[in-house]
């Protein structure tokens, strides 16, 4: 059985190249463009993994992956970020991670699997979709 991957994204371009990227690799794919839409599909398809990007609206992707580790039947679905925040923001990822919580920085309760920079090295990112998923 293919592993099935959710990609929630607000950019159809990265949807697009993400499921072609994945579906080329022999993986099924759905996707969602806001974390509201996303958090439906998790609970309804329970995905064999998620790839969540940090900022878009409606629900970000660190209140969605709180979300998700909070509750006993999704917690253990695994996510890799995919995030462009460091040209957004001049913020690298790891770092932003490794705020401790309550700091103006953000609290980072729960780390995601793994992270991917925007824009997606397809190797890396099919090297990691692998790693988590075995």
């Amino acid at each position: 059985m293919n592993k099935r991957i959710l990609i929630i994204d607000d950019d159809p371009d990265v949807i697009l190249f993400l499921s072609t990227l994945l579906e080329d690799n022999g993986y099924r794919t759905l996707s969602a463009q806001n974390g509201r839409e996303g958090l439906k599909l998790i609970e309804s398809e329970r995905p064999d993994l998620v790839l969540l990007d940090l900022m878009m609206p409606q629900k970000s992707g660190l209140s969605l992956l709180s979300e998700m580790k909070g509750r006993d039947e999704l917690k253990e679905i695994p996510v890799i970020m995919v995030t462009g925040v460091a040209g957004e923001t001049g913020i690298e990822f790891e770092s932003f991670l490794d705020k401790k919580p309550g700091t103006s920085a953000g609290p980072a309760l729960f780390r995601p699997d793994g992270y991917v920079e925007k824009p997606v090295d397809p190797d890396k990112l099919l090297a990691l979709v692998k790693e988590v998923l075995k």
